[in-house]
């Protein structure tokens, strides 16, 4: 597949890889650049421990989580600094609240992302994978928390950076190589990351007609 001088070379669930000889190279480092710092994807942002007995320290504890990736809504959630709410704590519309609620009774259990739960039932905003081990409980311990999930870039924090995106040359052609970490499918990042590059040359072009206009008048 082909189109606007790009062309898809291999591509599935992870990694997508693009021929890209025919973009001009800075445009293609530009959109590198902009799918690991400026591709919004989710993550936990702030987390309330209400309870935790484990051994696991409470700012490790809070480490581990805000590292999990999340399945990113793009399309019902916004950044929270430029949600329309401009609240600290957020709305409906830029956080998602989730809650992690575990016990050991008489046997030692390890705690895992699928025991992470959404406050609102039916919510795609979920862990990438169940599989991820948070902590081990031994008999008697007990982990309660909240967690508050949030839109954010990779410039801010590197758990919100959305994947890896390379740029390599082989046989006097160019590609680019784009692998999600499982917040999204690796060809929206590619979308939502040229979309971005496009919002600014647009920017750039506009400050540059301004400046010229100022010029011309004095």
């Amino acid at each position: 597949m082909q189109r606007n001088g790009l062309k898809i070379v291999k591509e599935d669930a992870d990694s997508i890889t693009l021929d890209v000889t025919d973009l001009p190279q800075p445009y293609a480092n530009a959109l590198r650049r902009v799918i690991m710092r400026e591709v919004p994807v989710m993550a936990v942002e702030e987390v309330l421990i209400i309870e935790n007995s484990s051994v696991m320290t409470n700012e490790v504890l809070s480490h581990r989580i805000s590292l999990i990736p999340f399945i990113t809504d793009l399309d019902n959630y916004n950044v929270a600094e430029e949600c329309a709410c401009k609240s600290r704590l957020g709305c409906e519309k830029c956080v998602v609240r989730f809650v992690l609620r575990a016990e050991a009774i008489t046997e030692p259990v390890t705690v895992y992302s699928r025991d992470i739960k959404p406050e609102k039932h039916g919510s795609i905003v979920v862990p990438f994978s169940g599989d991820i081990p948070i902590v081990a409980l031994a008999p008697g311990q007990k982990v309660e928390l909240e967690l508050y999930v949030r839109l954010g870039r990779g410039k801010r924090h590197s758990k919100w950076q959305s994947g890896i995106a390379t740029l390599y040359e082989e046989d006097n052609k160019r590609f680019l190589y784009v692998e999600s970490f499982g917040f999204l499918p690796p060809r929206r990042m590619i979308l939502e990351a040229a979309k971005t590059v496009k919002t600014r040359l647009l920017q750039i072009d506009s400050s540059l007609k301004e400046l010229m206009k100022y010029e011309a008048s004095n």
